[in-house]
């Protein structure tokens, strides 16, 4: 049966079937509306408005035009007068938003790809409406509100989401909480993607618990410690040294170009306080650099506490209704230098636990998912992307030095490597040369994005906790994985930029390798250490005995610890000497190798440096003494010892707190005396005692 316009359509039964011979006019099919026209007449709609009414056959559902979204031309700050179409749509308010601020389609017209002819359907079976297009709009910007990703598993199934009728901003509009597709997804083989948008209202109680008492306003209280010219300084100083090693913050988003690094002072206020306090406080080592700074605070201490202390505490207060920024903020927070004693304390618990605050805020803002697909700007894709692979090798390396499970799982993220397109700037007209401008400061935090995924494989095989304790005897597999794991790490040097491979004619390493270097020898460093582990039988337990004792019992003890031998609770070898004395050979180069590259270091460390790197530098100083306390012969002894002095020698030489918890390390065993603090074998009690002497 063909139903035609003016028949009634019963209850039960499917859309209406429309043959060629009765087509909708242009507009309707464009409008995908239902159109009620007799033999090619003009259809009422069109009548009623007094429009042209044609029946051309647009072919292809053409889509219809939307005013373009706010792009990069975005900024922080901007106000709700200014804000363009979409912006202001999404603030809180207080008028219930309901289902009439979607768009709803007539579902009479279904057209088949090619647009040629239309599908009869069943009366039992209804075809999904086409959705509305969706313009390009910035994510973090918006005012008033916040949002957070709707997982896998959340409460709001994306599977249900993903039949809503998104208005053609992506949101689903509810009271004060609303839905926002991601635009783009879902692809082949990935998820739908929706953001939880929440008025920022909604969480002031819960950031009254959190939130650090304030005399003044924080922007105030900034602006009292950091006038806008040293402000300007200070970015410009921050752009300089900080952002190649670290680029955490988008140049087009604070209307920066090739030709002006630096924003306008009326763009600085419009930064949100607690990135730019972080900013103004990373910056703060490197004022000597500074003429005008340098001067000023010759006679005065610089504010860096209190720039840090204003970062933290908004952090802690903004965490509830994140953006963007307060990641950014962390992600400098992390790098806080150290300064007087607590330069040579380890990190306190606190640091692994924001760590693990940092990484559930990033997975909350969704930026384990890979957002080039994603209706955001260009600006914001790039700036997602850089800050998930800046927290992502944060997190590994921590992990690894701290001997901690990893937060992050593999199978948890998809976010592709980076290339040159993500250190791009946004400019009206673009150029080669501003292409290779924009991309001069991609290839050192390229290669460490990809030097983290070998982090990950080092601790995932080595230091894991299945992984150590199958592998601490297990000599050969742990040859084997450190032989996989060495040709890859030899593969990834292969593939660095010429300029920042080490030069074995150059006197000292450029500020920009350096830290690069050194984080690639000591993934070597910890490959060695765990080929060390199989090599030597560890002791016997000491037995385990509950207080009060009798003193019969302390007088056995006593005569047991008197005729057992030193040569009895020595290391025993594990392993044939050949190959031992190849590994041990290997492992001694490799700790060489760091010795060279210290030395050639800059003695002031002057470029930035991840502060992570303390506990590198201590690392090293326990594989050295490693070396010494399990050599085999009184040769490797002799030579291991001799590595030891040199370490010392280039620790103090380099005056950097960098390095003075690695010297708290190697110094602290030698203070009491090695043989007072090890089980050495004999050979090696006589290369100590002779060194000493």
């Amino acid at each position: 049966m063909e139903f035609s316009p003016k028949t009634p359509i019963p209850s039960d039964t499917g859309r209406p079937y429309r043959s060629k011979r009765h087509p909708p006019c242009d507009q309707c099919r464009r409008k995908k509306l239902r159109c009620e026209a007799d033999q090619g007449r003009s259809c009422q709609r069109c009548r009623t408005k007094s429009s042209p009414c044609s029946f051309n056959r647009l072919g292809s559902n053409p889509l219809p035009q939307i005013e373009p979204a706010p792009d990069s031309d975005a900024r922080y700050g901007r106000s709700e007068q200014s804000s363009p179409v979409g912006v202001n749509r999404y603030t809180t308010s207080t008028t219930p938003i309901g289902p009439e601020s979607v768009i709803n389609y007539d579902s009479s017209l279904i057209n088949d790809p090619a647009g040629d002819f239309l599908l009869p359907l069943q009366s039992d079976f209804h075809l999904p409406e086409r959705p509305t297009p969706q313009a390009i709009q910035t994510l973090d910007l918006l005012k008033g509100v916040s949002s957070q990703l709707i997982g896998a598993s959340g409460e709001s199934d994306p599977w249900l989401l993903r039949h809503c009728k998104f208005d053609e901003y992506g949101f689903l509009l509810f009271h004060q909480v609303h839905f926002r597709n991601a635009g783009g997804v879902p692809r082949d083989e990935k998820i739908p993607v929706h953001f939880l948008v929440s008025a920022d209202e909604l969480y002031d109680a819960a950031k009254e618990t959190t939130k650090y008492p304030s005399i003044t306003s924080r922007r105030d209280q900034l602006n009292s410690l950091v006038s806008p010219e040293c402000g300007k300084r200070l970015f410009s100083l921050f752009m300089k040294f900080v952002f190649p090693t670290l680029p955490v913050i988008s140049r087009s988003n604070f209307g920066l170009t090739h030709l002006r690094q630096v924003p306008e002072a009326d763009m600085l206020q419009t930064i949100p306080v607690l990135l730019l306090a972080a900013i103004y406080a990373s910056a703060q080592p490197f004022i000597k650099l500074d003429e005008y700074l340098s001067v000023l605070n010759a006679y005065a201490t610089p504010p860096t506490d209190q720039l840090w202390r204003i970062a933290f505490e908004m952090i802690m207060e903004e965490i509830h209704t994140p953006h963007l920024a307060v990641l950014q903020a962390g992600l400098l927070y992390l790098h806080k230098q150290q300064h007087g004693s607590q330069s040579a304390v380890a990190d306190s618990p606190f640091m692994w636990s924001f760590v693990g605050m940092l990484v559930g805020l990033a997975t909350s803002l969704g930026l384990q998912l890979e957002c080039r697909p994603m209706g955001l700007p260009a600006w914001e894709r790039r700036l997602r992307r850089r800050l998930w692979w800046a927290l992502y090798a944060e997190e590994k390396w921590r992990s690894l030095l701290m001997g901690r499970p990893p937060y992050i799982r593999q199978d948890e993220w998809d976010v592709t490597e980076l290339d040159d397109d993500d250190f791009c700037i946004d400019t009206q007209v673009s150029s080669p040369d501003s292409q290779m401008q924009s991309a001069s400061c991609a290839p050192q935090f390229e290669s460490f994005a990809r030097l983290a995924c070998l982090v990950d494989e080092v601790q995932h095989r080595l230091f894991s906790l299945r992984a150590a304790q199958r592998l601490s005897s297990d000599f050969p597999e742990s040859l084997q994985t450190a032989r996989a794991l060495l040709a890859k790490l030899k593969e990834w040097y292969s593939h660095l930029p010429l300029h920042l491979r080490h030069q074995e004619n150059s006197v000292l390493l450029s500020n920009q390798s350096s830290c690069l270097h050194f984080a690639y020898i000591l993934l070597e460093v910890f490959i060695f250490r765990a080929l060390l582990r199989p090599m030597v039988r560890s002791a016997a337990p000491p037995r385990l005995f509950e207080e009060p004792r009798d003193s019969l019992e302390t007088m056995v003890d006593d005569y047991i610890a008197e005729i057992i031998s030193a040569e009895e609770i020595d290391p025993v070898p594990a392993i044939d000497n050949n190959t031992g004395n190849a590994v041990l050979k290997a492992a001694e180069n490799c700790a060489a190798t760091m010795l060279r590259s210290v030395l050639r270091m800059p003695c002031d460390l002057s470029a930035f440096w991840f502060s992570w790197c303390r506990i590198g530098f201590a690392t090293v100083s326990s594989f050295m003494m490693l070396l010494v306390v399990q050599a085999p012969s009184k040769e490797h002894a002799v030579r291991a010892r001799g590595l030891v002095d040199m370490w010392r020698q280039a620790l103090v030489r380099n005056q950097s707190q960098m390095m003075d918890l690695a010297l708290v390390r190697l110094n602290g065993p030698h203070w009491m005396g090695l043989t007072r603090n090890f089980f050495l074998p004999n050979h090696v009690r006589e290369a100590v005692e002779r060194s000493d002497q």
